[in-house]
Parts: structure tokens; sequence; C-alpha cells
């Protein structure tokens, strides 16, 4: 609660003066170098979820994904084969290096695509503990949202690790987000953030996100299995990828959001 207080105050001191302190420019660095970590041209494979109330029940989910970074674009596709109550729910986004990003969900039930704008990406993908942001950003911190405090480092494995921080520069984005601050431990040989505690719109603690493996797919670094908990629902998902192989012909159709309706897609 200490934390959320200091929160709180230094976004309203910061409306209050019209102003927020400007990043530290070394931890700015990080986060682009996170940001800019190489990624495939085309993969595709499966995406398993576990999810576990605060009274220990499981329910399991199965996706096919497919994920392509080309032209300036990344791309990235699930498609839920089970359980059969939410088969063929489907999710694109289009992370654009420069314009606005897209992201489209797919509900048999309603038999429409719907257009997920910005301002809810804060809510939560499908039952799960990732929002929609959290999908879109794959690890790494929108250098547009995020004010990055001094750096600071840990020891870790006999090495020292830098811990990146951040928080909102303002209380309208902090609500966007989801987010009023996070303190990431990074992986100083990957980049990717191993550790991730985010604090909720008032500065509480929200919820903890931890990669439990990494693995080089034909070279890039990718989180293979992470677990995000969620201090304030008591919930947890456990996320892992299985068959992930390097498809560099991935065809850009499979990412078109018109053809969410139209059934499972063709992956290679």
């Amino acid at each position: 609660m200490r934390n959320g207080m200091l929160c709180l105050l230094f976004l309203a001191l910061a409306l209050a003066h019209g102003h927020v302190r400007a990043d530290d420019p070394d931890a700015r660095a990080l986060a682009e170098r996170i940001a800019t970590r190489p990624s495939s041209e085309g993969r595709v494979g499966i995406m398993n979820f576990t999810l576990t109330n605060k009274s220990g029940k499981q329910r399991e989910r199965v996706a096919k994904v497919a994920h392509a970074d080309l032209d300036g674009t990344e791309r990235l596709l699930i498609y839920f084969t089970a359980p059969a109550a939410i088969q063929g729910t489907s999710f694109v986004t289009h992370t654009h290096q420069q314009s606005v990003d897209e992201s489209w969900l797919y509900l048999p039930a309603t038999e429409r695509v719907r257009r997920i704008p910005a301002s809810q990406r804060a809510e939560y993908f499908l039952g799960t503990d990732l929002s929609y942001g959290d999908i879109q950003d794959n690890f790494s911190f929108g250098l547009d949202d995020w004010r990055f405090d001094p750096l600071e480092q840990v020891e870790r494995d006999g090495r020292r690790w830098p811990v990146l921080k951040g928080h909102a520069p303002d209380a309208d984005t902090a609500r966007e987000l989801g987010y009023s601050a996070f303190t990431a431990v990074v992986d100083p040989d990957t980049l990717i953030p191993i550790e991730i505690e985010y604090l909720d719109p008032h500065g509480d603690p929200l919820k903890r996100v931890e990669v439990l493996d990494q693995q080089r797919i034909e070279g890039i670094w990718t989180a293979m299995q992470f677990t995000v908990v969620n201090h304030l629902k008591r919930h947890r998902t456990d996320v892992y990828f299985s068959e992930l192989r390097h498809v560099p012909e991935i065809g850009l159709e499979v990412f078109d959001a018109e053809t969410l309706a139209f059934g499972a897609p063709r992956l290679p």
C-alpha cells in the first residue's frame, strides 16, 4: 500500500505541474533494446494454457499460434482449438513500427469480428491473467507508454542483471494500460524480462509475470514457458509453447482479420 500511495502522489503532482520527469537515458536505452530485440520472420506452434482459480480448480485451453515479423509489422494469430466451448475463437494483432497498432477478436457465438481499440488493451484476454496489451507487447514495454526510472541491478547467478523500472506518465495512461508502474529483472543475454511486477492504476500490487524457460528457435530467443499470478484475484495462468517451429514462408493471409470467421487457418 505504501508503494501505491507514493505512485498516486507522483501522478497527482505530475498532473498538477503539467509534466513528468524525463526518462533516465540508460534505462530508456535498455527499454529500446528490449523492444527491438530480434524477432522471427515466421513461426507456428501450439500455445497451451492452464488457468487456476483461488480454489485450485483448473481449466485447460489449447490454441494454434502463428507469428511473423515482416515489413515493419509484427503479426500474431491465436486460434483456440480446445475446449469445445471456445473452439474457433480467434485473436489477431498487428504491431506497427510507424503507425497505430491494430487488434481484432472473433467470437463464434456472435459470428462477427470485433476490432479492439487501444483504450481496451487493459481488458483480460478470454479469462486468462494476460491483458490484450500483454499479448501485444510480447515481453517488452511500449516506449510511448512509460517513463523509465534510473536503472538498478540485482545479483543473479554470479552476475549483475539490470532491473528496469517504469511508471505511467499520467492517470489516463495508467487506466488504459491497466498498470501504473512496473519493475522488471532483465536477462542481459536474451533481453527478455524474466520477472515483472506490475502495480494497478491505483498503485497497489496487481500481478507478477515469471518466465520459466527460454529457448532459441532458429537463433531467436523465445519465452517458451511463463506464468502470470494475479494478486488481487488470486488467479494464475500458466502458458507453455509446444511444437514451435520456424516457418519463414508463412503467408500474410494467415493474419488477415477478415478471414477469422471462415474457420481454422491453414498453417504451413
